[in-house]
């Protein structure tokens, strides 16, 4: 006799799954796993050695930056000693500079533009000093008290600083006879 297969009808006790589905999910899933570790993997090599490249960078940098400092401190050192020993040379040739670019034209000019038109200069005796003035004594011949108040108003208005009276005396005609002392800022 044939052995009959028993046919299972009770298929809510015991149902049967179809497990294709979730296998094919399972190994798609896998699948990604493994492109996406693979991917992660060459992307974090890529960059490992990027990384490393740059801190080798970084190591030279610092090292271009000790040296860079060490030289600088070399340089400044050997510029203070050049500048100690050629001190008195640097400040005899500036002097002779102040000296030559100091405009005489324009200081007379000026001088000239602030007496007023009766009053006249007697003597001038300037003096050039090391920072950019010029000290300056002179006497002025004026026909009265306003146009010697005149003449020192318009020296305020002009680049003429420090302006002292040393004397003053009234000759035979009547004029006044004033020895004035100033300070004159030069343009370098």
């Amino acid at each position: 006799m044939e052995k009959r297969k028993r046919l299972n009808v009770n298929l809510s006790s015991q149902p049967v799954r179809n497990r294709r589905l979730f296998y094919l999910l399972f190994s798609a899933a896998v699948a990604a796993f493994v492109i996406i570790s693979f991917l992660a993997g060459a992307i974090f090599v890529k960059y490992k050695k990027e990384a490393d490249r740059a801190r080798s960078s970084l190591g030279k940098v610092g090292q271009s930056i000790v040296t860079a400092q060490k030289e600088e401190k070399e340089f400044e050192a050997g510029s203070l000693q050049a500048s100690q020993k050629y001190k008195e040379k640097v400040d005899l040739i500036n002097g002779i500079i102040l000296r030559k670019s100091f405009s005489w034209i324009e200081f007379l000019s000026n001088l000239e533009n602030s007496l007023p038109e009766a009053s006249y200069i007697v003597s001038l005796a300037p003096t050039l000093t090391e920072d950019s003035r010029i000290e300056l004594r002179f006497k002025v011949v004026s026909q009265n008290l306003l146009d010697l108040l005149k003449f020192v108003n318009n020296l305020n208005a002009l680049k003429f600083k420090q302006i002292r009276f040393l004397s003053e005396t009234k000759n035979e005609t009547g004029q006044i006879l004033s020895e004035i002392s100033l300070s004159y800022e030069r343009n370098i």
